[in-house]
């Protein structure tokens, strides 16, 4: 079992070479996707403009994550925001939706309508809305579903527009919302980025807990797959947000426990996400549980043991916490944890090629990232930014940025979009 093991590490330990063809090999995708519709990496325009720094207004917002739907009523002025009305969730939504047949498209909405009313009961206001799952924007600002992720599993969805079924459960209530963004996280990330630190150049919006993606702008030029009709009033050089999807990438040098893993997710979308499941934390325990052995994680001390096979998210952190613990587990916990920094390093890489910035002037680049896994792992952040800088360009420097306000990013960028 130790050589087993010891091999597993090795597996999971990446060079800089390897990393280096990880980021070369997403760049490529994201072009391709940028170009054609279909392709491995959707690259989903999202319409929307870099957002001022300067914004003025109030507005409720909607996110529908991968673990809980929350709202709240946010306020904004200038730089300064603030809740009217603190977040409430529906903690167990995304749970129920996780079993095929257990919500209804109409139950789904209904749910996040009532959510809405708890926060604001107001009859008429300004509704930005964050889903955090692929979805095709329309310039008008409305979405269609392209595919589940996360293990959501809510029927007869896909391709339909979101922003009616929301507006009419709102509607069955007494409610009206104006405008009605609908983005997804990683778009709102990349606002919320763009309103915090104006004096970037340019900017990623990284989602590294659950799931994994980003979302980066890229001249209207670029997007070569826009009809003459949907950038019609662009500019050439003009800046698009883009979802560009890239938990969809599969890279190479993947561990053949990654295959098992991605095998047995009979009601997760076997063959897709690759690049998720390899570093999200929705998988980190069953990942382990695999190189390891169930039993070896269930023999462990009171306070370390777990069921890596329990589906539970929260099993992340056992992995994260085993860093600490001694021998093989622990080295094993620690090679699984960088490896997914390094993932996500690459990932970044790979991002800001493909943005093709010229190299006849110096960049700087905020990257504002979302997630438990990014912020509340010790050591992730720091090993993220460590390996960026290793596969970057010398013309570009990157500001990882701190939002320092008690409103997340989901919720700024959504009343950035909601108040444009």
């Amino acid at each position: 079992m130790e050589q087993r093991i010891t091999e597993a590490i090795e597996l999971l330990t990446l060079s800089t070479e390897q990393l280096m063809q990880i980021r070369d090999g997403l760049a490529n995708k994201i072009a391709e996707g940028l170009a054609k519709d279909g392709q491995d990496i959707k690259a989903l325009p999202a319409y929307m403009r870099r957002p001022s720094g300067q914004i003025n207004g109030d507005a409720v917002v909607l996110d529908a994550g991968g673990t809980n739907v929350r709202a709240a009523h946010i306020a904004m002025q200038g730089q300064e925001v603030s809740f009217i009305t603190e977040p409430q969730a529906d903690r167990t939504l995304m749970h129920d939706a996780q079993t095929p047949g257990l919500v209804s498209p109409a139950q789904f909405f209904e749910r996040q309508a009532a959510l809405i009313q708890r926060i604001c009961p107001a009859p008429e206001f300004n509704l930005g809305y964050c889903f955090s799952y692929p979805s095709t924007n329309t310039p008008d600002g409305d979405a269609a579903l392209v595919t589940w992720t996360k293990g959501i599993n809510v029927s007869n969805m896909v391709g339909v527009p979101l922003r009616k079924q929301l507006i009419d459960a709102l509607a069955a209530q007494g409610q009206t919302a104006h405008h009605t963004p609908i983005l997804n996280d990683t778009v709102t990330t990349l606002a919320a980025a763009a309103w915090m630190a104006p004096e970037c150049d340019t900017y990623i919006g990284l989602i590294a807990g659950t799931g994994m993606n980003a979302a980066g702008f890229y001249r209207s030029s670029q997007i070569t797959k826009l009809s003459a009709d949907e950038v019609k009033g662009w500019r050439p050089d003009e800046l698009m947000a883009v979802n560009l999807e890239i938990g969809n990438f599969h890279p190479p040098f993947l561990s053949h426990y990654d295959d098992e893993l991605d095998a047995a997710g009979v009601n997760d979308h076997p063959g897709k996400q690759r690049l998720e499941k390899a570093l999200g934390g929705k998988y980190t325990a069953e990942l382990y549980g695999r190189i390891v052995g169930r039993e070896a994680c269930l023999a462990l001390p009171d306070a370390w043991a777990f069921d890596p096979e329990a589906g539970s998210r929260t099993h992340a952190g056992h992995v994260t916490q085993l860093r600490r613990y001694h021998g093989l587990m622990a080295d094993t916990a620690t090679a699984l944890i960088n490896r997914s920094a390094d993932l996500t390093a690459a990932a970044l890489a790979g991002v800001l090629k493909s943005q093709d910035l010229s190299p006849e002037k110096n960049h700087t680049v905020g990257i504002l990232a979302e997630g438990t896994l990014f912020w509340q792992t010790e050591g992730y952040r720091e090993r993220v930014e460590s390996t960026l800088h290793a596969l970057i360009a010398t013309h570009i420097k990157v500001r990882i940025l701190h939002n320092t306000s008690n409103v997340d990013a989901n919720f700024i960028g959504a009343a950035c979009a909601a108040l444009a």
